[in-house]
C-alpha cells in the first residue's frame, strides 16, 4: 500500500493527537479523594476542614462534627460557621441568591481555614472568619463586592466598616439599588 507524503503526514498528526489526547487523559488524578469526616470534642485553634453546604451568604457548614455542649443543640451534628463582622441579606431579599452563589463560588467543596475566638450564637454557630484556598478572606471580599454589610451591631471593626464605604460608593451589589428596603441586614 503506497501513501502519498500529505496522506503520510495526516495519518501522522492523527496519531500525534491521538496520543497526546491519551496521554493527557491518563494524567488526570482524582483530586478530590473521600476523606472521612472529622470528629471531635475539642475545638481546633487552626481549624481546617471542607465546607459541605452553603445555608446563605454568611453560613457554611463544614466537614466536621463538634461533639462539645459548647455548640448547644448542634452538637454532634456538622459545624457551622457564621461569618464575623457581617450580614448578608435573608432569604427573599434582593441580593440574597447573589450572595448566597458568591459564597458557595468560592468556597463549596474546598478546604478553608476558620480564624475563631472559639465562640458560639445562640444557634449553636460557631462564629468566624472565613479563610479561603488563596489567602483571602470570605467575610472581607462579600462586603467588598456590595453583598453584605459591616455588621455594626456586634462588629466595631474599621477595616470592614471601610470596606462597606467603599462598596457604597462605587455603588455595586446591595449599594447599586435606590432606596430599595433591604429589611434586616
Amino acid at each position: 500500500m503506497k501513501f502519498s507524503f500529505n496522506t503520510t503526514i495526516r495519518l501522522s498528526v492523527y496519531n500525534l493527537l491521538l496520543l497526546s489526547s491519551f496521554l493527557t487523559l491518563g494524567s488526570f488524578k482524582q483530586t478530590t479523594r473521600q476523606q472521612p469526616i472529622q470528629k471531635s470534642d475539642v475545638l481546633p485553634a487552626d481549624l481546617k476542614a471542607e465546607v459541605i453546604g452553603i445555608q446563605d451568604g454568611d453560613t457554611i457548614e463544614l466537614k466536621f462534627i463538634y461533639t462539645n455542649k459548647k455548640a448547644g443543640r448542634r452538637s454532634g451534628l456538622p459545624l457551622r460557621i457564621r461569618f464575623l463582622h457581617v450580614n448578608s441579606p435573608e432569604r427573599g431579599r434582593p441580593y440574597y441568591k447573589i450572595a448566597k452563589q458568591f459564597t458557595s463560588d468560592k468556597c463549596f467543596r474546598k478546604t478553608v481555614r476558620i480564624r475563631h475566638a472559639g465562640n458560639f450564637d445562640k444557634y449553636g454557630r460557631l462564629l468566624g472568619e472565613v479563610v479561603l484556598p488563596d489567602g483571602k478572606v470570605l467575610n472581607k471580599e462579600l462586603v467588598r463586592q456590595g453583598l453584605a454589610v459591616h455588621f455594626k451591631k456586634y462588629s466595631s471593626s474599621a477595616e470592614y466598616a471601610n470596606l462597606e464605604i467603599q462598596a457604597q460608593r462605587k455603588k455595586i451589589g446591595i449599594w447599586s439599588l435606590d432606596g430599595v428596603n433591604l429589611g434586616k441586614l
